[in-house]
């Protein structure tokens, strides 16, 4: 019996060993990437768990976090040259789908490339836990992960504890205009629209799909108490920000008051690790009982 028990335990052993080895070696593995990565909420999360050293190269709007303003930057949206990225030699690609054309891909996956595409349009705000965890286990950091992901949770809890004192539920949308793009209006199957619900306001675009044109009938109908813009939307033209000059915006309570506000690069980027500070952000500027003691 004991010759049993001895074998016995001289196999689990040897298994948890195995097991052991086995996990050291994809860690080992990993820390060998190097990691191209479009979407800056991604960067973020990449960053945030010690990758920034394996980074070689990013696409362009990452360059508000720190850690990346040494790396070299792609840029182009939905452009991006392939040949200038296969230069910098990345093993690994993690892609916002929105910023990548699928061709674009494909090329990366026939140069031997591992490419993990992500969903970026969501209104659902546990796709930040989700990418988090996905982008742990391709680091290899998924303890890192898990702790992120935790004090993810603690932010955005603290945040939402906030938003829930406001009395007010004020009308607004987004626009995002200038920069040479067309003016169009934030749907409500965007962020942006969870943004604006999480942060205690009614979006006025429930029913538009994605990214379209507002005529300016149903702009003066919505009559928008207050608007978010991108940051090239706040610049002026003719003394005038450019989003107020989309149709119909003079005709609302937001344009006539000029109630129009952007926040610092990074909240608008996609749903990440930003997202809490965006919330609290639009929050503090459309509900005005929240500042008072």
């Amino acid at each position: 019996m004991h010759k049993f028990i001895t074998a016995i335990y001289t196999c689990l052993l040897l298994l948890s060993t195995t097991a052991q080895a086995a996990h050291e070696d994809t860690e080992i593995s990993a820390s060998q990437n190097r990691y191209f990565i479009v979407g800056a909420y991604l960067a973020e999360i990449a960053v945030a768990l010690d990758a920034s050293d394996h980074i070689v190269a990013v696409s362009a709007g990452s360059d508000y976090i720190p850690e990346l303003k040494n790396i070299p930057v792609i840029e182009g949206y939905r452009n991006l040259s392939v040949e200038s990225i296969l230069a910098l030699e990345p093993t690994v690609a993690l892609l916002a789908n929105r910023q990548t054309r699928p061709e674009f891909a494909q090329q990366l996956v026939n140069a031997g490339i591992d490419v993990h595409i992500f969903p970026d349009e969501s209104t659902d705000i546990n796709i930040v836990p989700a990418r988090i965890e996905t982008i742990g286990r391709i680091l290899g950091k998924e303890k890192a992960a898990d702790a992120l992901i935790s004090d993810f949770h603690t932010e955005l809890s603290d945040t939402l504890d906030y938003v829930s004192r406001a009395t007010s539920k004020p009308r607004g949308l987004f626009i995002l205009s200038g920069g040479g793009r067309p003016t169009v209006v934030a749907g409500g199957d965007t962020h942006i629209a969870l943004l604006l619900q999480l942060a205690g306001a009614q979006n006025l675009t429930q029913d538009i799909k994605y990214y379209k044109a507002m005529s300016q009938e149903l702009m003066a109908k919505a009559a928008p108490e207050f608007i978010v813009t991108n940051q090239e939307g706040l610049a002026e033209a003719g003394g005038t920000p450019v989003a107020l000059k989309a149709p119909g915006v003079r005709l609302t309570p937001a344009g006539r008051n000029q109630h129009i506000f952007s926040l610092p690069q990074g909240y608008l980027t996609g749903l990440g690790l930003m997202t809490p500070k965006a919330i609290r952000a639009i929050a503090q500027y459309i509900h005005p009982e929240l500042a008072q003691p």
